[in-house]
């Protein structure tokens, strides 16, 4: 399984992309994942999103938030777990954007 992170490049963005950071490092951990990919591009918000068998599938949107570290990482991990593609072998991309 693969987390690709795609963050605003936003300078004032940045204390919450630490945040997210943070969750999604520790969801990779929950979750096994081994490779965590980050990428700036030009978006406003920072979203979630599971990519596996082409679709993509939203799990977090940052927008208007102010959830902590912990609270983002349970999120991600319940709504990755609702969409049944956590099982093991498959590959799993987990994208911030």
């Amino acid at each position: 399984m693969e987390f690709l992170i795609l963050s605003p490049s936003l300078p004032h963005q940045r204390e919450r992309e630490k945040i997210i950071m943070e969750a999604v490092i520790e969801a990779a951990e929950d979750m096994g994942v081994t490779r965590i990919t980050r990428r700036r591009c030009n978006v406003l918000s920072a979203g979630v999103y599971l990519i596996s068998n082409r679709r993509k599938r939203l799990l977090y949107n940052d927008w208007g938030k102010r959830w902590d570290a912990e609270r983002i990482c349970k999120h991600i991990i319940s709504s990755l777990n609702r969409t049944g593609e956590s099982d093991g072998g498959k590959n799993l991309i987990l994208m911030i954007s």
